[in-house]
């Protein structure tokens, strides 16, 4: 899924989004994001440069969603992820994360494919599906 204009210049512009995972008993993890990009095909590319809670929930339960904001306006994006550490979805997210410096190890990369994007501010439209 492509997201729509609005949605990916927030989630490009802004510096930090909410990744939330939960292990196979549903154990709930959340953590900041900020090594992040769009693909030309959608998926988000989220680089792991210090992650360990959350690898090891993407490993066991692939289902994700990330909170992205600006200002008041916010949304929730939610898909599948999957974690590399070799091949050539890999090798695009590390050379995309040392242009940005040499102090981020970039261990490995969570591709997420995107299957819905839902209204996260108050209101009579909060928690509809946007997308």
């Amino acid at each position: 899924m492509l997201l729509n204009k609005k949605i990916s210049d927030i989630f490009e512009n802004e510096t930090y989004h909410q990744l939330a995972t939960s292990t196979k008993e549903g154990k709930p993890n959340i953590c900041n994001i900020g090594g992040k990009y769009i693909r030309e095909d959608g998926k988000i590319v989220i680089v792991d440069n210090f992650m360990k809670k959350t690898i090891k929930n993407i490993q066991e339960n692939p289902e994700i969603a990330i909170l992205i904001r600006k200002e008041k306006e916010s949304y929730q994006i939610k898909g599948t992820a999957s974690y590399f550490t070799e091949g050539e979805e890999y090798e695009e997210a590390f050379k995309w994360m040392k242009l940005k410096g040499d102090k981020y190890p970039a261990k490995g990369a969570i591709i997420v494919t995107v299957h819905s994007v839902y209204n996260s501010m108050t209101g009579e439209n909060a928690g509809e599906q946007i997308q």
